[in-house]
């Protein structure tokens, strides 16, 4: 399933570990797999075949995104049942926790000490949401922020994502300085070499490049996560078009809700 499904490694004080082996197995499905769109009252067969092969004996939980800081601790499969929310955490070994993302960053979480494993969802609303994630398995599971091992999924990057003044200066005052800088004269969304223009109707006003990448580390540094335990995938997914994403693909297609919706997991069943 290789032009299906990329998996990613977890690291530990700078050492990868192997999937499976000495770490969960954290994965996304790719465009070519298609839509793995979720919602609670909506049947998705394209997502129903695919993930019956990655769930083996776990499985499948998902949960219905909002763009919201929402993360559930949960037992049983059946625990996020028309939920509503953007991340998930469990120690069951059996369950295989699942988000969908389009542009939107999948952060992987695993504690080797308390065996607590997750993931969530974090587009610009969401940004923040794997701290919290990880402060909620402090209160249930009595985890320390410097024992997770945390992966940045791909998603889109600055070359990509623009943004106008008030949203970067959310960014700035939330996430620190370094994770926005001013748009060059006449840039543009680079979309792997295909330039598309600035969509932003912001009146004349100055626009940004914003890094999801460097607002989450900023995020998960504060909250106690050491550096040398975060894998970051340099994967843009508007640039790279294995992957879907909103940005290109509604541009492309010129419909704005025509693009493929990725299925990320996480599975602790280790040999």
């Amino acid at each position: 399933m290789n032009d299906k499904l990329l998996t990613f490694s977890f690291i530990q004080n700078g050492i990868e570990l192997k999937p499976g082996k000495q770490a969960p197995v954290a994965g996304m499905t790719l465009r070519a797999a298609g839509t793995m769109r979720f919602r609670w009252n909506e049947t998705n067969p394209t997502r129903q075949l695919l993930l019956q092969k990655i769930r083996g004996s776990g499985e499948i939980v998902p949960v219905e995104l909002i763009h919201s800081h929402i993360v559930y601790d949960v037992h049983n499969a059946s625990d996020t049942h028309n939920l509503q929310g953007d991340g998930i955490i469990t120690t069951n070994t059996s369950l295989i926790p699942t988000v969908t993302v389009a542009d939107c960053m999948p952060l992987f979480l695993w504690d080797p000490v308390t065996k607590v494993f997750g993931i969530v969802h974090s587009g610009w609303k969401g940004t923040g949401i794997a701290a919290q994630a990880i402060n909620l398995a402090k209160q249930k599971y009595n985890s320390r922020p410097e024992d997770f091992c945390v992966i940045l999924g791909p998603h889109i990057h600055d070359c990509c994502y623009i943004v106008n003044q008030e949203r970067a200066d959310y960014f700035t005052q939330n996430f620190g300085a370094e994770c926005v800088k001013p748009l060059e004269e006449g840039g543009n969304c680079y979309c792997g070499g295909r330039g598309f223009p600035v969509a932003w109707n912001n009146g004349g006003g100055p626009l940004f490049r914003l890094s999801l990448e460097k607002a989450n580390l900023y995020s998960l540094e504060k909250a106690g996560v050491k550096k040398e335990n975060i894998n970051i995938i340099n994967e843009c997914t508007c640039c790279n078009e294995r992957f879907g994403s909103n940005r290109r693909e509604t541009v492309l297609n010129g419909q704005p809700d025509s693009f493929t919706v990725q299925a990320a997991f996480i599975n602790l069943q280790m040999d």
